[in-house]
């Protein structure tokens, strides 16, 4: 009698490759312009080539990486244009969503969520400094996540988290130097200000204030190293 064995998920091996990758390449341990290869890679991860071929092919879906033929695979560089277009693209966004979450009545649930995340995100900081600035980061990001998925609006939220990754190899390169802890939170605080007093009109302008204030510092930093990164 045959035994039964659980098969092989090797789309599995594929979407585990891609994230590694992902992640190396955000947190820039794989430096922008840097090639990739494949056989390093696969022998690295204990696994073949193709779940790293098809790991790169979403890569590139997600213009992280840039594949091109009979020269390889590599690291995508973003520019100064790459990230004031990302930027434009996401005040109209967010101040969209603001405009819905009003509309729907969900101001109160994005407070709840502005609220508790504020919490956390004061731990994090100590006056002009980060003690953790990743979490701080995670935490942004998630404040303005929510800000889009409270909408309900699948799609938006689709081209939204597609944005981020840009958002997140830009800030990940700069760390702490992109803007002031304490500015940030002042910032963030702004929102949670105007949603207590249901102000839809202050709102957008924290939002627009907050989100313009994060790409003019990452422009100038860009320019400082000569426009791109």
């Amino acid at each position: 009698m045959t035994a039964d064995f659980p098969s092989i998920n090797f789309v599995d091996l594929t979407e585990q490759t891609y994230r590694i990758l992902r992640e190396r390449i955000l947190k820039r341990q794989i430096h922008p312009g840097e090639k990739i290869s494949v056989e390093d890679i696969a022998q690295s991860l204990g696994v073949s080539r193709t779940p790293v071929v098809n790991a790169l092919k979403i890569l590139e879906s997600d213009a992280l990486v840039e594949i091109i033929p009979r020269r390889g695979t590599f690291v995508t560089k973003i520019t100064s244009r790459d990230i004031a277009e990302v930027f434009e693209i996401r005040l109209m966004i967010e101040l969209y969503a603001a405009d819905q979450i009003f509309i729907q009545g969900k101001t109160q649930e994005l407070l709840a969520i502005i609220r508790a995340t504020l919490s956390n995100m004061r731990g994090d900081i100590s006056n002009e400094s980060y003690i953790n600035y990743e979490e701080y980061l995670a935490s942004d990001r998630y404040i303005h996540t929510q800000l889009v998925q409270i909408v309900g609006n699948q799609r938006l939220s689709a081209i939204y988290s597609d944005l981020n990754i840009h958002m997140q190899v830009a800030r990940a390169h700069y760390l702490n130097t992109v803007e002031s802890a304490q500015q940030a939170q002042i910032e963030h605080e702004a929102l949670e200000s105007a949603l207590k007093e249901n102000d839809l009109a202050g709102f957008k302008q924290a939002l627009s204030k907050h989100i313009t204030h994060v790409s003019e510092r990452i422009l100038a930093l860009l320019e400082e190293h000569g426009g791109a990164l």
